[in-house]
């Protein structure tokens, strides 16, 4: 076993290759992968399977046996031509007792080099080289563990995100529905008291649906702020057009201290639809200070306070007259005023 261990440490790529089903590819990774200290580890190298490991194995030991052979059958035959008798004397058996010392003397020296040379050898080819191997194959599982840590750590904290994300996702979209729901519901509720407006013409039923009609209007204009949040720009434009249209369908009808206000809200709602979608950002600002004055009831605002519209470096001949005698120049006009 430790010399089939030795074999599979040291032999080259090509002797390697040689082997009973073995190829180039899989000789390179059984280099890589060295050094082993037993066949468990041998065995742990890609495409090298048990079978192919016995053969390996069985193959060197057919070899070793083939070599022990050979060996055997020449020192045999070396002790046959040394007993076989001679038919020369004297002279001829002095040679030969000198040819065997000097045979003898010569094998000392072969294996006292070998063992000079050979065992210095061992250690800078074969020992220090497995070591070295050993210090780095250590480093890299230290480094490995270490690096799949850190991808847990990181995997974890995106998982958090992920998980963040989604239920914020799924609250924006919880109350889409829900604005969605009370919008169809107003609608319903609209046109059942549009129906008994066109038959009584009460002013409580004007005032309901006024009420109404507003309220539409600042449901409308949230569920376009979660629009925007999503960035989801069409459906956010086509609710502040729609939210536009109602709030306009009360300027006749509200009383004297609202008209202003709400024509603030309509400004700023025309401000918005002119930044969609190019400049969502300031759209959003609009959208939310038009919002703010619905729900604070369309107090009487100056109309200063709308934001300024920024106008082309040429504007046209209508533009700069528009703008020569309006009063709050870089609002948008309202329609009617």
């Amino acid at each position: 076993m430790k010399d089939f261990m030795e074999f599979m440490n040291t032999s080259e790529k090509e002797m390697l290759s040689r082997l009973p089903g073995s190829s180039m590819e899989l000789a390179d990774r059984v280099m890589s992968a060295r050094p082993f200290s037993s066949l468990e580890d041998l065995a742990r190298v890609k495409d090298l399977s048990p079978e192919l490991l016995e053969g390996w194995k069985a193959e060197f030991e057919k070899k070793m046996e083939q070599r022990t052979t050979t060996e055997e059958d020449h020192l045999t035959a070396r002790q046959a031509s040394v007993d076989e008798p001679s038919a020369q004397v004297g002279t001829n058996r002095t040679r030969r007792i000198l040819v065997r010392i000097l045979i003898a003397i010569l094998i000392l020296a072969a294996l006292g080099a070998a063992a000079y040379f050979g065992i210095p050898y061992f250690y800078e080819k074969v020992l220090n080289p497995l070591e070295s191997n050993t210090s780095r194959v250590s480093e890299l599982a230290n480094t490995h563990k270490t690096d799949m840590a850190r991808l847990e750590t990181e995997i974890s904290v995106l998982q958090d995100q992920i998980a963040a994300l989604e239920l914020r996702a799924d609250n924006i979209e919880t109350s889409i529905k829900s604005h969605s729901a009370s919008l169809a519901a107003l609608e319903k509720m609209q046109a059942a008291l549009q129906l008994n407006l066109d038959t009584h013409k009460n002013e409580v039923l004007a005032e309901v649906e006024k009420q109404l009609t507003l309220t539409r209007s600042l449901e409308l204009l949230s569920r376009s702020r979660l629009y925007l949040s999503q960035s989801n720009y069409g459906l956010a434009e086509t609710d502040v057009t729609e939210a536009r249209a109602l709030l306009y369908s009360l300027l006749s009808v509200v009383s004297a201290d609202e008209v202003e206000g709400l024509k603030v809200v309509i400004s700023r709602l025309d401000l918005a639809l002119d930044n969609l979608p190019q400049y969502p950002v300031v759209a959003v600002y609009d959208v939310d200070i038009a919002w703010k004055l619905l729900v604070d009831g369309l107090p009487n605002v100056p109309p200063m306070a709308v934001t300024p519209v920024i106008v082309s470096p040429t504007p046209t001949v209508e533009a700069l007259s528009t703008q020569q005698t309006s009063p709050t120049a870089g609002a948008t006009p309202l329609p009617g005023e």
